[in-house]
C-alpha cells in the first residue's frame, strides 16, 4: 500500500489546498492530510476542529483521504502512522526554495521522501492573503470553498 501524508496548517483551507489533495488522493492508495497544531503559528483564524470539519466536507467523495491533527514535526508523525511519503504543494519560486530547505531537512530526519506538486494557476494564492481579503470585505468565492467562506467573512471582520 502506497501512503501519503500531506502536511499543513490549512488556515483557513483553500481551493489550492482542496485541488491539491485530490490530485494527490489520485496517486496513492491512502492519503493522509495531517493538520499540524504550529506552535508559531499562534493566532490562528479557525480552530483545529473547524479545519478538519471545512476538510472533510470538502473530500467527503474521495475514499482514500483521512483527515487528522497531529502536534510536533511531521516527519515524526510521518513515521508514527507508517508512510511512504509526504506531499507537498508549492506555488512560487520562493515557495520552492523553502520547501526543498524543508524536504532536505525532512530526508535527514528521517529519511522519508517528499513529493511535489505545483499549484494550478487558480491555487496561486496564499491563506495569509485570504485572511487580510477577509478583513477588508473582499469575496472569497474564488479562493476558499463555499463551506466555509461566510465563517471566514464574520470571524476575521469581528477581530477587525
Amino acid at each position: 500500500m502506497f501512503k501519503l501524508l500531506f502536511p499543513g496548517t490549512f488556515d483557513p483551507p483553500t481551493l489550492g489546498h482542496i485541488m491539491l489533495i485530490k490530485r494527490g488522493a489520485a496517486l496513492c492508495d491512502h492519503l493522509v492530510v495531517g493538520i499540524g497544531k504550529n506552535l508559531s503559528k499562534t493566532k490562528a483564524i479557525l480552530t483545529v476542529e473547524e479545519r478538519i470539519e471545512a476538510l472533510k466536507h470538502e473530500t467527503s467523495s474521495l475514499k482514500n483521504v483521512e483527515i487528522v491533527s497531529f502536534s510536533g514535526l511531521a516527519v515524526n508523525f510521518a513515521k508514527q502512522i507508517g508512510v511512504n511519503a509526504l506531499l507537498r504543494g508549492f506555488r512560487t519560486s520562493s515557495d520552492v526554495d523553502f520547501e526543498l530547505q524543508m524536504a532536505r531537512a525532512n530526508k535527514k530526519l528521517s529519511g522519508i521522501e517528499t513529493l511535489f506538486l505545483m499549484a494550478e494557476d487558480e491555487a496561486h494564492i496564499s491563506s495569509t492573503l485570504i485572511r487580510e481579503l477577509a478583513a477588508n470585505g473582499a469575496s472569497l468565492k474564488d479562493f476558499v470553498p463555499e463551506y466555509i467562506e461566510s465563517t471566514l467573512q464574520h470571524r476575521i471582520q469581528k477581530e477587525n
